[in-house]
């Protein structure tokens, strides 16, 4: 139970932090502008493709382009993470506390993370819109917003780790971007690999993979187990990351 409330205690002052950055709201509007106008377009266009659902023609494209833009946005989110506590050399105030390094992880993590819903939430308005529109099949719609979470968590996994590397912020959000456009793109270096062994490996260690099935509709147990994997592989790399500082 200790453990938990020292982990309270820094995620809201972490998310204190956030939300009085401007950044934070800069980033929010752009989202809100760039996803809004995407989505009225699926949406005006969608009344020309007869022979296709909103699920093919709005839900699977504008959750394609939202994930694409948390790409982007989730390295600038993380990137002062740990990067700014270095700069700031207030990084060893925060270990002398009585806070673990996994709750700093988790405390640090949770904060971008709910960052990152909050921005998701703005689009909160798309269903109503599509339930005027007839559309009825939530169960897709609930399964693409599961999946857009789960995989925004998987980049600021990766965006916490670049922080924790650097005194940079700058440098950290383009490693964190890199790193996860690699992962990405892991799915379409699998359909040139003429190995099947390594294309089935390196299908499943892309991202894209898996949040492909949530926006059909369909969650399957490896899907999550790999999310689960994913983050905690990079919760490990952190805490190593950070551990290496004693060295």
């Amino acid at each position: 139970m200790n453990a938990i409330s020292n982990i309270k205690i820094l995620l809201f002052k972490e998310l204190k932090d956030q939300f009085t950055s401007p950044l934070i709201y800069s980033l929010t509007g752009l989202f809100c502008l760039l996803i809004g106008w995407l989505f009225f377009n699926y949406m005006v266009l969608s009344k020309d493709y007869y022979n296709e659902t909103l699920t093919t023609s709005v839900i699977i494209p504008i959750f394609a382009n939202m994930n694409f833009i948390f790409v982007l946005i989730a390295p600038l989110i993380t990137m002062r993470s740990f990067a700014e506590e270095k700069k700031q050399n207030t990084i060893e105030l925060l270990f002398l506390s009585h806070l673990g390094p996994w709750q700093i992880i988790i405390g640090k993590f949770l904060a971008a993370w709910i960052v990152a819903i909050f921005m998701i939430a703005f689009t909160g308005l798309f269903p109503l819109v599509l339930a005027l529109s007839g559309y009825s099949d939530f169960g897709v719609l609930f399964s693409s917003y599961a999946g857009l979470i789960c995989t925004v968590a998987c980049f600021v996994a990766v965006g916490i780790f670049t922080s924790s590397l650097t005194n940079n912020q700058i440098f950290a959000a383009l490693l964190a971007f890199f790193l996860i456009f690699i992962l990405m793109l892991l799915v379409l270096i699998m359909n040139v690999s003429y190995n099947y062994l390594l294309a089935q490996i390196l299908q499943y260690l892309s991202s894209s993979f898996h949040f492909q099935d949530f926006v059909k509709g369909v969650i399957k147990s490896y899907n999550l187990i790999y999310f689960i994997s994913f983050i905690f592989f990079f919760f490990y790399l952190t805490h190593e990351s950070l551990d290496s500082r004693n060295w």
